[in-house]
Parts: structure tokens; sequence; C-alpha cells
């Protein structure tokens, strides 16, 4: 199957790459870096100005979109708002216009979203069928997955994935966290009673190929563990597996001060999201469980 990634060089698109290769798929590359373009796996599209090499879209079988500006580096100023917005929205845009252009569509689409759409749901478990939230990433989710919906689902199916935490000493939260935990300073943000929806870097893959290739998933898709965590278990536990302590507590006052809107809004915001589409239709997680988990993810 030849597939179409954007966001390759992020955590989870540079993984996708090297799992659909070694599974006997060709994976075809969208890139802002035109040094990388080679007109045969990697094209050239840069989504800011609506240009896109639809070469790239040719024999592709369906699209894999993961590209999206970082949610969690940098306070949110209204600048930096915009940006998170147009490089979800107008890339996803830019591609189903490509698609609905076509005489012979990929047959899927697979579109990277996340659980930010739920907003704060504190004690409740949530699923797919739960409306978005008014604050601000509820309002981008729900931007970015309408933008997707614009395409014709008769020619080619759409899913939103609607991630969590994906974890990896590779990259991404953990890896910024690690250094700290290792050294004693982990700490706990806020009352730590905030639910965590997580999932490892290989379960992540593996519920990417499984959505490629199943027909029978459609729309949102919760893409996480079954068994999401309070901040608190969750930290306690990665200081129990590298053998430190966690004692540090920043308030919700300090985050909100040091973060921002931003920090209130990923350190703090409680979201118990259940991957309930998957687990009907018979996904089998290999890490459901945390301390099992960074175990595998740390080798300990």
């Amino acid at each position: 199957m030849k597939v179409l990634i954007t966001g390759s060089s992020g955590l989870i698109g540079s993984s996708l790459c090297k799992h659909l290769e070694r599974s006997g798929h060709t994976p075809v590359k969208l890139v802002r870096n035109f040094s990388l373009v080679d007109s045969k796996t990697c094209f050239y599209w840069n989504p800011s100005k609506a240009e896109l090499d639809t070469h790239a879209l040719k024999e592709v079988e369906g699209i894999i979109h993961l590209a999206g500006e970082n949610i969690a580096k940098g306070r949110w100023t209204h600048r930096r708002k915009q940006a998170l917005i147009r490089s979800r929205v107008d890339s996803t845009r830019l591609l189903v216009e490509a698609i609905e252009s076509m005489s012979s569509p990929p047959s899927f689409m697979l579109n990277a979203s996340a659980i930010g759409i739920y907003g704060d749901t504190g004690e409740r478990q949530v699923v797919e069928s739960e409306p978005a939230a008014h604050d601000f990433l509820g309002e981008l989710g729900s931007a970015w997955e309408n933008a997707l919906s614009e395409l014709d689902q008769t020619k080619t199916r759409s899913v939103a994935m609607r991630f969590g935490l994906v974890l990896s000493p590779k990259g991404g939260a953990l890896k910024s966290m690690l250094p700290a935990f290792r050294m004693g300073g982990g700490a706990i943000f806020g009352s730590g009673r905030q639910f965590v929806s997580w999932t490892t870097l290989d379960d992540a893959l593996r519920m990417i190929t499984t959505l490629a290739s199943h027909d029978g998933y459609q729309g949102p898709v919760n893409c996480m563990s079954p068994h999401a965590v309070r901040f608190e278990t969750f930290a306690k536990t990665l200081g129990g597996v590298l053998h430190r302590p966690v004692f540090l507590k920043l308030s919700a006052r300090m985050v909100g001060f040091i973060f921002g809107e931003m920090g209130k809004s990923t350190l703090l915001t409680s979201c118990r999201a259940h991957p309930q589409k998957l687990l009907e239709k018979g996904f089998s997680f290999q890490h459901p469980e945390i301390e099992p988990a960074l175990r595998h993810l740390l080798n300990r």
C-alpha cells in the first residue's frame, strides 16, 4: 500500500514511516524543506501559501495527515494561537481540496486530532459522541475536524484520530519530563487529581495502521489506553520506575504564572477519554496499564 504522510519529521510521523516500511508498505512524504524533495518519495508543500505538489497524490491509496504546530511550545499569544489554527485547519483543507479534485481519490484520509476538543471533563469518562468544549482547544479541534469532514465520504473515508499523551523517550512530553525525573526533580502539577489520557508510541502506531486498513472506522476515534490515570499517579509511577522520589508540587497558580493559558489547558485540564470505538471493534492494546508501559518504554 502506498500512503502519503505529512508530519514525517515528528515523533509519530517519523516512527510511522519506519513502521510502514517494515510492514511492506510505501510511505510517501510531504515536506516543507525543499532540499529534501526527490520527486519520488518526498514532495514539496507549503500549507501557509496553499502550495502542494499534486504529483505526491499519484497512485496513493491513503493519506495520514499528522502535521501541525506543537501545541505545548511556548505561551499562547494571539499570534501563536493563529499559527496553531492555520497549521491544522489550512493544511487539512488544502489536502481535502486536492483530493476532491482527483478523478481517482485515495480510499481513506486519517487526520490527527486531539482530546483537547473535549475540554475539562473532570471525573467523567468521555467517548467520541461527547460534544466539543467552548474553549480555545475545543474550538480548534472542531475547526480541524470540520475541515476534514468536507471530504466526500462516499469516495474517501475519513477518520479524526483524537490522541491523548503519546509516550516515548524519543520525543514529546515524556522525553521532556525525563531529565527532571531522573534527577529526583519530578513534580506534580496542580492538585494532581486531573486525569491524563495516554498511550505508548507503539500502540499509537498500531492504532493508526488499524484505522487505515479497516473500513469500519469513520469519524472521530479516541486513540488512547482504556485506562486513563490521574496526573499524581502518572508522576509517582514514573518516579517509581526510575527509582526516584516525587515530592515536589507546582500549584495551579504557579503553573498559570509560568506557562499561561497553555499550561492551564495542557497540564491542569482533566480528560478521562475512553477508546470506545476501538474497543468495540476488538482492538487489543499491547500496553494498556501505565506502570508496565513505562517499564517497557524505559527498559526497566
